[in-house]
């Protein structure tokens, strides 16, 4: 029986955790200097105060996702990946559950995060979440034309 396991980051999984970003990042033409730092230096993150989540399937790294503190109350939720061959399981969705989770543990009010709007089906599992769409303003990656909120005191999930 095939197994799903959603677990912290370790290091000794550093290649997977950037594996799993690149395919998605290049295969849609999104990868841009801005994605460079997390990918090379997740332990600054976490350092921070940050999340990264790794998803195990069958015992091996097939997702993953990052949930970075931007104010005490607010966490962003970024790079959530999952290998080609693995979508459609149900793993991003588990892997933003889980985000969900620990924001509502630690009392975060918002959580947020931008996209591109070439990454449909993502789009699609947010709103299913019950994330909604807010004006992106300023952005700190150039490719992201899309903001979506998630406020965890009003929260309509389905």
């Amino acid at each position: 029986m095939k197994v799903l396991e959603i677990k912290k980051y370790e290091h000794r999984y550093h290649q997977q955790f950037k594996e799993i970003s690149l395919e998605w990042l290049h295969g849609y033409e999104l990868y841009e200097k801005a994605d460079a730092d997390l990918l090379a230096h997740p332990q600054k993150y976490i350092r921070a105060g940050g999340f990264i989540f790794l998803a195990h399937y069958d015992q091996k790294v097939v997702g993953t996702v990052s949930l970075i503190p931007i104010k005490k109350d607010t966490f962003e939720l970024m790079k959530l990946g999952v290998f080609k061959g693995y979508k459609g399981l149900g793993i991003g969705r588990a892997l933003i559950e889980i985000c969900i989770d620990l924001c509502k543990e630690k009392r975060a009010d918002l959580i947020t995060l931008e996209t591109s709007s070439k990454l449909k089906n993502a789009i699609q599992l947010y709103e299913k979440l019950g994330f909604l769409h807010e004006e992106i303003t300023d952005s700190y990656y150039e490719s992201a034309d899309v903001k979506m909120v998630l406020n965890l005191n009003n929260e309509h999930r389905f």
